[in-house]
């Protein structure tokens, strides 16, 4: 039985703070962008976006069916020239497989590749994502904005799915408090078309750039509280996935794991001392407008 022994009232910083060590085991989902064509090693935005969240602190597992990049975390869930509807069947396969507990989505490019607009997109992408929350309960989704292009027509069908995305997708979800986050690809922190490669892949500057707004959406999904650990799915982690990225409890021997929620666990600390092994449990409540942590043994 757990017995209560103090609380302390926590700040919505401090608890932010808390939330990052959770581990996250990202699905990068979509087509020749997430897969790294443009990029001159492969990683696409991947190996930026991993290297900054392991630098904030967080553990970071990137699952997928394939592989591409020069780092050992460099799975992804990609296919060249995949439309939405393609990327929405790998979804529905790699999903229920990783168990993710964030998986980021940049879809609709190579609908635009005829010029002629999409009108169905945005609803085919609200399939997809509800397919995702289906199959891992859970799971944050966190929508990009599709990237500018080059050619005009095809940059006006970009326009109008994001359009499709922003006004009526984005909107369903908000308001049904899920847990989504929409990140814009166009805004001051994205590429421009000076940063393509060729008329509308990333080159290593572009894609370092999408690194940056993929990762404000992640923080913001934690911000949110949005973000749980994730589901026991049976696959190790690659070597690489905990490098340097698992907060230690000072003189203890094992990582901080847990997850930030009203009256959930968010922390169990194993250590080691004097030979015997010890856990504490906090827990984070709100009570008289603030949040408060408290200790159980």
């Amino acid at each position: 039985m757990l017995v209560l022994i103090s609380c302390l009232p926590l700040t919505v910083a401090a608890a932010a703070a808390a939330n990052s060590i959770i581990p996250l085991r990202i699905l990068p989902l979509g087509a020749s962008v997430t897969f790294g064509v443009g990029s001159s090693t492969g990683n696409s935005y991947r190996k930026d976006l991993r290297d900054s969240l392991a630098q904030a602190g967080h553990q970071v597992n990137f699952v997928g069916r394939r592989k591409n990049g020069d780092f050992a975390d460099n799975n992804v869930e990609a296919t060249s020239g995949f439309v939405i509807s393609q990327i929405a069947e790998s979804a529905l396969v790699a999903t229920p497989m990783f168990l993710p507990n964030i998986a980021l989505i940049e879809a609709g490019t190579n609908n635009c590749n005829s010029g002629r607009l999409v009108p169905d997109a945005g609803a085919n992408v609200t399939k997809m994502i509800d397919t995702i929350f289906h199959a891992s309960p859970g799971v944050t989704v966190i929508l990009a904005l599709i990237l500018k292009n080059k050619i005009a027509e095809q940059d006006a069908c970009r326009v109008d799915i994001n359009r499709q995305y922003t006004d009526v997708l984005a909107p369903r979800y908000q308001q049904a408090g899920a847990k989504f986050v929409l990140v814009d690809m166009r805004s001051e922190d994205g590429p421009t078309t000076a940063d393509l490669f060729d008329t509308r892949h990333p080159n290593d500057v572009g894609y370092r750039k999408m690194a940056v707004v993929w990762n404000k959406g992640i923080l913001a999904a934690l911000e949110k509280r949005f973000i749980i650990a994730p589901a026991d799915n049976g696959i190790p982690p690659d070597s690489e996935s905990g490098a340097g990225a698992s907060p230690q409890v000072s003189g203890g021997s094992g990582p901080m794991t847990g997850q930030v929620g009203a009256g959930r666990p968010f922390a169990a600390i194993q250590a080691a001392g004097s030979g015997r092994r010890f856990m504490q449990h906090f827990r984070i409540y709100t009570m008289l407008g603030l949040l408060w942590l408290c200790m159980f043994w």
